[in-house]
């Protein structure tokens, strides 16, 4: 039992285990580099040991680099982070959505690149046409005044006509009503001045015998005036000794 001890542990019996050599065997690794190769211990002669010569070989020493520290900085520096501003909160007052979520603004829509507007000289023929259009607008707004102002001016002419006529036709039936008049009074005083009142009658209704004017009725509630006009031709024809004859 005690050769298999010596065998596994490599050390005689009784000695203590040297952490610190232990230690010194294993050196920290570190990421920055290279990371430096183990020392090789020392091939110790222990007569009667087994487990020196079984552990005793020579390590490879292989060169450990961890790899993709260079990449990443080379990256950093090509895309260094970006600063975005930052706005501040604006509160309003929520409409009623129905259900349907707010839009929220966004920091990238009042970039100055974007909003920027690029002013464009027009092309000669959008001016010319420009002018022309001007020119044409301008003439025909002075075509329509001259216009307008010719109808006020007929329409004008046309009132003064209308107006002057209508004095002529005025007067000129002021006039012929006072004709009218004049001979009708002069009628009257002289039929006044001549006959008896029956015969003044008799020629006022124009009646001449009892058919004059006599349009004959029938139905209900007709009057005959035949008798009627047979009287008055009676008083006419006693003269002045019919009663009533020199009036009332």
């Amino acid at each position: 039992m005690d050769d298999f001890n010596d065998f596994t542990t490599g050390r005689n019996p009784g000695d203590e285990i040297d952490f610190d050599a232990a230690a010194a065997q294993f050196p920290d690794i570190s990421l920055d580099g290279d990371i430096p190769a183990a020392p090789i211990p020392a091939r110790t002669n222990t007569v009667g040991s087994a487990s020196s010569d079984f552990l005793a070989f020579s390590p490879r020493q292989t060169a450990v680099k961890v790899t993709g520290d260079d990449e990443i900085e080379k990256f950093s520096s090509e895309f260094p982070e970006l600063d975005i501003p930052t706005s501040p909160p604006v509160f309003q007052q929520q409409a009623p959505t129905f259900g349907a979520p707010r839009p929220q603004p966004s920091a990238y829509t009042s970039t100055p690149i974007l909003t920027q507007e690029i002013e464009e000289e027009e092309p000669q023929v959008i001016k010319e046409w420009r002018e022309k259009q001007a020119a044409e607008i301008a003439k025909r707004d002075e075509m329509s005044k001259a216009r307008r102002q010719n109808t006020i001016k007929e329409a004008e002419q046309a009132i003064d006509e209308y107006y002057e006529n209508y004095n002529q036709k005025k007067a000129r039936s002021i006039r012929d009503n006072k004709d009218a008049e004049s001979k009708f009074l002069e009628t009257l005083s002289d039929g006044l001045s001549k006959g008896t009142t029956w015969q003044r009658i008799c020629e006022l209704i124009e009646l001449e015998n009892s058919q004059s004017k006599t349009i004959a009725r029938s139905g209900t509630g007709t009057t005959d005036l035949t008798r009627f006009k047979e009287v008055l031709l009676r008083l006419k024809r006693e003269g002045e000794s019919a009663p009533g004859a020199s009036g009332f």
